[in-house]
């Protein structure tokens, strides 16, 4: 049963018709061992005290949809999570990691994104390097120790950060040079 309930959060019933929440609803249901007080189910009609009629679950909406496959695995094939709260992001000024390319050196910017890897190199003097990502691509983030320190525990564990930041293109390569981040 319980790799059946792993398989169900992972949403991978979507072939013989149930979706995710319909497949944890009727796994729940099963047991690995049989209880003594239920011995009326081992024959062959069920007792009239264990029917129970069907239920109709409401459907999941899109996001979480996509909210659910990253706690099960990890990642969605669907929708990236940055699209669901996009225009509230760009009513507030944010731009997109591939509107960074646009955007001249020196610029202030808002990127926001999902937190994809933190780098703290030994040989980097104590500067950390997020790497974020929305629905267009990846943005490099440069964290200098004072804003690590000064944010030690948003930069550690935020799953979705926007970086207040100055746009920085040297060779080709574009960072936004973080002074502030919000969760």
């Amino acid at each position: 049963v319980a790799a059946l309930e792993r398989l169900a959060e992972a949403d991978a019933y979507g072939s013989m018709g149930l979706d995710r929440r319909g497949a944890i609803w009727a796994i729940r249901a099963l047991t690995d061992m049989a209880l003594p007080l239920f011995a009326a189910a081992d024959r062959h009609e069920p007792a009239p005290e264990i029917v129970e009629p069907p239920i109709r679950l409401a459907p999941m909406r899109p996001g979480r949809t996509v909210v659910e496959d990253y706690g099960s695995v990890g990642l969605s094939l669907r929708q990236h999570p940055v699209t669901f709260v996009r225009e509230d992001l760009r009513r507030q000024g944010m731009v997109q990691c591939a509107d960074l390319a646009g955007i001249a050196d020196g610029r202030r910017v808002v990127v926001p994104g999902l937190v994809l890897v933190r780098q703290k190199p030994g040989s980097a003097n104590g500067v950390m390097f997020i790497t974020i990502e929305d629905e267009t691509g990846i943005a490099n983030l440069i964290i200098w120790p004072s804003v690590f320190e000064r944010q030690r525990r948003l930069v550690l564990t935020a799953s979705m950060i926007a970086c207040h930041g100055t746009v920085q293109k040297e060779s080709g390569v574009i960072h936004v040079v973080a002074q502030r981040l919000t969760d």
